[in-house]
């Protein structure tokens, strides 16, 4: 568990240039649990890049209009290497 709320941190340090988020939102105990999975364990599974990842990611929000995250994609976008067109 130690080793995911590491790695956690890494990769969010690495995409966002922050710590991930705090006691945020109706269910702060729920966001600690699914920013551990999601960025300590689903950013390291298969062979995709962090650009490509995010470019994935960014995708995803989009078609799902879900705009609070898609612009913290769009920068975590932007701080892997992605260039806009």
């Amino acid at each position: 568990m130690e080793d995911r709320i590491q790695r956690c941190a890494e990769k969010f340090g690495i995409l966002f240039g922050a710590a991930p988020a705090g006691e945020e939102g109706t269910d702060p105990e729920f966001m600690k649990i699914l920013q551990r999975f999601i960025f300590g364990e689903v950013c390291y599974v298969g062979e995709l890049s962090d650009a490509d990842r995010e470019l994935v990611t960014v995708t995803v929000l989009a078609v799902n209009q879900t705009l609070p995250q898609l612009k913290a994609h769009v920068g975590a976008a932007l701080n892997v290497g992605c260039t806009p067109v």
